[in-house]
């Protein structure tokens, strides 16, 4: 069974995969990548109004063969007129 490698991206910060995932072909692979960004993005909330997230699949030879992003884009459209509430 070939090995892949999910490497992740949180914004900039990348967590390598070092281990690998024994998977039965590229299209698993791809299946992976894309079922962990949401679950990065509900654990990982981020402060700003603009994050990515990115799994990249590389094969055992190294090479990126998917790359796959979740954008979360968020902005005001009317700004509330009192301080926003301070979490401790």
């Amino acid at each position: 069974m070939p090995l892949y490698y999910i490497d992740l991206y949180d914004n900039e910060v990348l967590a390598r995969d070092e281990f690998g995932l024994e998977l039965d072909s590229l299209y698993e692979a791809r299946e992976q990548a894309i079922a962990l960004l949401p679950d990065m993005a509900r654990h990982g909330l981020p402060d700003g109004d603009s994050h990515d997230y990115t799994a990249v699949v590389r094969c055992h030879e190294g090479r990126v063969r998917y790359e796959v992003t979740l954008s979360l884009r968020g902005g005001w459209v009317e700004a509330p007129a009192y301080p926003p509430p301070v979490h401790h």
